[in-house]
C-alpha cells in the first residue's frame, strides 16, 4: 500500500521541530524510521514492524522515497547502517527532497556564516568554493585561494560551480525560493537548503548536515558545546520575574542611519538569540523579523538598553581595538535628537555586538552578551570575550586579535 505524504506536511512538521530544545533534534534523512536522531538497525526492526502493520508510519520511514513503505526500504536502511549506500535522501530546511550522492567530497556552501559552519566540522578540505562575502569578511578562517562562486547566496556563477563539481550546493534559508532555479542550472548537483547559519534551525539542519558528511561525532561535540552555554543562560535567568527583565531596543544594521530598523523576537538569528536573555525587546509583537521605525517610536517606548547590530562586517572584528570601537559608538549615537533622553543612553546601557558572534555556532555567545549586559551580577563570573577565544581555538584552531563587542559588560 502507498501512502503520501503531502509537502505541507513535512514542511509543518519540519517547522516544528525547528523550533525545538536540543533535546528534540531531528534528523531529517529518510531511513531515520524510529526518529530518533540516527539510522541503525533499529531503523530496520520499525521498518519491517510499520510493514507487518504494528509500527505507526513515521515521516522519514520511507528510506527509498517512494511513498511506500517495503523491504526496498529494510534493504536501503541496512546498507545505510553499513555504511555502503550510495545515497541518501534528506529533506531540507525548506521540506524539499534532495538525494545525494555518497561519499560526499566536494561541497560548496553559497553563505559565509554557512561556510563557517562547516569549518567548525573540520571540513576545510571538502569545501571547493565560497562567496566573494566570506574572504571580505571572514578572512580569518582561511580558504583564501578558494574560488568565489557568488556573493552571499544572492548569486551563484552557474558556469563557475560546474567546472568545480561539487557534490553539494548549501543555499541559505532565505535563499530557499531560488533553490528550484539554482537546481536545474546545476543538473547531478545536490542543491540542498539548510538553516545551519540561524538559530532558529541550526540544532536539527546541522545534525542531519554532518550525518550526510560524515561528520556525527565532530556535529555532536559542536551541539554539546552549544547547548552547554545555552543551558548556562537558561538556568540563571529563569526565575527572573517580568519586572526583573528590563527592556531593551535591538536596532539592525546600525551603522546605516538613513533609516532607523529594530529587530523583532521573529528574527530566526539575532533576534532568537536576544531572546530568553533576561530582557524585554519592545520590538515585541511588531510584524516582521526588522521593521523600519520612528525614532520617535523608540524615544517613547524609553528602553532600559540598547544593542547596536554590525551587520557589515568591516567596522568590527578581526584587527579592531576598543579605541575603534568607542570612535564607533560615539558615530552610532551621533545625530540622534531626542535620545539622550532614553534610559539606555542616560545609563550609559548603549552596546556594539557584531552580527557574527549571533549567527552560526556563535550564536549562543551572543545570548550570553546579552544575558551579561542586562544582568552583570548574574553573570559576575563568565566572559563572553573569553567564550569567544574558546570557540575559535577549539573548533578552528585559531587565535584571532580583535573586538566583536563593545563595551565588555562589568
Amino acid at each position: 500500500m502507498k501512502t503520501k505524504i503531502p509537502i505541507g506536511v513535512i514542511i509543518g512538521l519540519l517547522l516544528l521541530t525547528s523550533t525545538a530544545s536540543a533535546s528534540d533534534i531531528t534528523l531529517s534523512i529518510l531511513g531515520n524510521a524510529n526518529e530518533d536522531g540516527t539510522i541503525d538497525m533499529e531503523d530496520v526492526e520499525y521498518t519491517e514492524s510499520i510493514i507487518l502493520g504494528s509500527g505507526n508510519r513515521t515521516l522519514f520511514a520511507d528510506a527509498t522515497g517512494d511513498n511506500s513503505i517495503d523491504m526496498l526500504d529494510v534493504t536501503r536502511i541496512e546498507l545505510i547502517n553499513l555504511g555502503k549506500a550510495e545515497e541518501l535522501t534528506l529533506v531540507d530546511g525548506v521540506g524539499r527532497q534532495v538525494n545525494v550522492a555518497l561519499p560526499v567530497e566536494n561541497i560548496i556552501p553559497t553563505d559565509y556564516r554557512t561556510t563557517e559552519t562547516l569549518l567548525a566540522l573540520g571540513t576545510g578540505d571538502t569545501i571547493v568554493g565560497v562567496d566573494r562575502a566570506f574572504h571580505e569578511r571572514m578572512s580569518e578562517f582561511g580558504l583564501l585561494d578558494l574560488p568565489e562562486v557568488g556573493m552571499h547566496g544572492q548569486s551563484v556563477d552557474y558556469e563557475m560551480v560546474l567546472t568545480l563539481k561539487p557534490d553539494i550546493v548549501l543555499l541559505p534559508l532565505w535563499q530557499a525560493e531560488n533553490a528550484d532555479t539554482v537546481a536545474e542550472n546545476l543538473p547531478n548537483t545536490a542543491v540542498v537548503v539548510m538553516g545551519i547559519s540561524s538559530q532558529k534551525n541550526i540544532n536539527s539542519d546541522l545534525t542531519t548536515v554532518g550525518y550526510v558528511l560524515g561528520k556525527k561525532n565532530e556535529t555532536d561535540e559542536l551541539l554539546s558545546w552549544m547547548q552547554e552555554y545555552e543551558d548556562l543562560v537558561k538556568e540563571r535567568t529563569e526565575d527572573l520575574k517580568s519586572d526583573d527583565m528590563p527592556t531593551f531596543y535591538y536596532e539592525y544594521m546600525s551603522e546605516r542611519t538613513e533609516k532607523w530598523w529594530v529587530i523583532t523576537p521573529d528574527d530566526p538569528s539575532a533576534g532568537r538569540a536576544a531572546e530568553r536573555a533576561g530582557g524585554l525587546n519592545i520590538a515585541a509583537g511588531l510584524d516582521g523579523t526588522s521593521v523600519e521605525v520612528d525614532p520617535e517610536w523608540v524615544i517613547d517606548q524609553n528602553p532600559d538598553f540598547m544593542f547596536a547590530d554590525l551587520m557589515n562586517g568591516y567596522d568590527s572584528g578581526p584587527g579592531k581595538t576598543e579605541e575603534d570601537m568607542k570612535n564607533l559608538l560615539a558615530k552610532v549615537l551621533s545625530d540622534r535628537p531626542g535620545f539622550e533622553k532614553v534610559n539606555a543612553v542616560k545609563n550609559n546601557h548603549v552596546y556594539l555586538i557584531d552580527r557574527d558572534v549571533i549567527g552560526g555556532p556563535r550564536w549562543v555567545i551572543g545570548r550570553i552578551y546579552f544575558a551579561k549586559c542586562m544582568h552583570p551580577e548574574l553573570f559576575e563570573d563568565i566572559d563572553p570575550a573569553e567564550i569567544h577565544k574558546e570557540y575559535l581555538k577549539k573548533f578552528h584552531n585559531l587565535e584571532v586579535v580583535g573586538t566583536w563587542a563593545y563595551p565588555l559588560p562589568e
